[in-house]
């Protein structure tokens, strides 16, 4: 006979674990892609702004 009790089918513990990993998970990728879409946005500013000073630096 093994040692299981009645209420091991009630046990969740391993779901909850799971569920929990997942929504580290989610939570990561989504700041992730947030951070990536911000740095896709900035750059291209930012080049045009370093361009800009370049050539308002620039004695004629």
């Amino acid at each position: 006979m093994t040692d299981t009790t009645e209420r091991d089918w009630d046990d969740d513990t391993e779901y909850r674990v799971a569920l929990a990993r997942a929504e580290r998970l989610t939570r990561f990728c989504w700041t992730t892609m947030t951070a990536l879409l911000a740095l896709a946005v900035l750059a291209p500013v930012l080049v045009v702004a370093l361009g800009v000073l370049t050539v308002l630096s620039m004695n004629y």
